[in-house]
């Protein structure tokens, strides 16, 4: 057969040449803008009604479980309009699905066309643009018997004149993949990255189990993987924020606080009542019963324990939030600090059970002394540890594989 032969599309049949309606077609291309919602909704209305089933002990996972039974249900609710329309459904697909085949067909012939027309001699050139034009007119008219008839010629001709051009499907499939990781690590490094608070240290803020997503923008960039920052935080951390940061003692261990003091301030905690520069943070009590769960995770053995305490509103700079202490009041010697230039001293929320800026000088032991000297920072976050404010929380399961549904995209103060 000759070249010319070869080159020549063969037509296919079709049913019928004409599109879908042009609703049907933008409801099924995007299909997932409303799949997406609603089999969100229904795995939060699966969660609703398991909530007081304890699903832990249930292979592989509770939510994977809840996430199952979602899906099912979905899959009933859309089955239903499926095998009554089922014909037209089909044919949209086919119809998406060839469109879709037609423009990146185009677009990558284009592509190799762009990237190696010296290569080519002038006849082969002309061909390619040929049917390249050729698709482009079927997709404007949009018929899709010609889209089909075209669409083959183009394919026999991009492999005529530009197979030395085309990428292996291992290529393609490495590319896509790679930008996406890509992608998804640069707004990792740079944006957001999400954290899990596995003690009660900020208990009634975070609650044990709750998936938060942190805002590093705010207090600076780090190069990705390492503790190393590089440029200026946008603004000065301030009192109040609640503050993911790298532990100063141990590297490898992130912890999360509230900002009690800023760099100049002088920080005296006696008692139960903290002081800012001779200043008593105000708080009154709050009213009612006061009570959580509290959990370690990263204590060995640890079990879910009900706790009953006492509640109180404490206000620090322009944040306003709840702070909780044991029913028994802990009496503690007073202490001082001053917060260094570049520093910040941080506290939990769960003032009577949080390793925090007020216990760090002990840890490290100072002769038995209970007060650190004013120009020791062993006590204090430098700014280069801070990781980020903390933004949202996005999830939240607690005690017997439970789902806190209230607590679902609350922000953080």
């Amino acid at each position: 057969m000759s070249d010319p032969e070869k080159d020549k599309a063969e037509p296919v049949a079709l049913p019928s040449g004409q599109r879908p309606p042009a609703w049907l077609r933008l409801a099924l291309d995007h299909l997932w803008v409303v799949g997406l919602p609603v089999l969100l909704g229904l795995f939060l209305l699966v969660v609703h009604y398991t909530n007081h089933m304890d699903l832990t002990e249930v292979p592989p996972h509770p939510r994977i479980v809840q996430l199952v039974i979602a899906l099912l249900l979905l899959g009933a609710i859309a089955g239903v309009p499926y095998l009554l329309f089922r014909q037209i459904i089909d044919q949209t697909r086919e119809d998406l699905l060839l469109h879709r085949d037609a423009k990146l067909s185009q677009k990558d012939a284009q592509r190799r066309l762009d990237r190696y027309r010296e290569q080519l001699k002038p006849e082969a050139r002309i061909a390619v643009e040929d049917a390249i034009a050729a698709v482009d007119r079927a997709l404007i008219a949009e018929d899709n018997d010609e889209l089909i008839r075209t669409l083959h010629g183009l394919d026999q001709v991009v492999t005529k004149h530009l197979a030395f051009a085309r990428k292996s499907p291992l290529q393609e499939y490495g590319e896509s993949i790679g930008g996406a990781v890509i992608i998804a690590l640069i707004l990792r490094a740079f944006t957001v990255e999400a954290f899990k608070i596995p003690s009660g240290s900020m208990i009634p803020t975070l609650q044990v189990g709750d998936h938060i997503f942190v805002n590093k923008l705010v207090f600076g960039l780090r190069i990705p993987f390492t503790n190393i920052k590089f440029g200026h935080h946008i603004r000065e951390p301030r009192r109040g924020e609640v503050i993911v940061f790298v532990y100063p003692h141990d590297m490898q261990k992130d912890f999360i606080k509230r900002i009690a003091g800023i760099p100049g301030d002088k920080i005296e905690v006696c008692d139960e009542r903290v002081s800012i520069n001779g200043k008593p943070l105000p708080r009154e009590p709050i009213s009612g019963m006061c009570e959580y769960d509290d959990f370690d995770e990263e204590r060995p053995g640890a079990r879910w324990t009900h706790q009953i305490c006492r509640g109180f509103r404490e206000h620090n700079g322009v944040e306003s939030y709840r702070v909780v202490q044991d029913v028994q009041p802990s009496p503690h010697p007073c202490q001082t600090w001053e917060v260094p230039a570049d520093h910040v001293f941080v506290m939990g929320d769960n003032r009577d059970h949080s390793h925090d800026s007020r216990f760090w000088c002990e840890q490290r032991g100072l002769d038995g002394a209970m007060q650190c000297p004013p120009s020791d920072k062993v006590s204090f976050v430098p700014f280069e540890m801070i990781k980020g404010k903390a933004w949202f929380i996005w999830w939240s399961a607690g005690k017997g594989s439970s789902v806190r549904l209230p607590r679902l995209f609350t922000s953080i103060h």
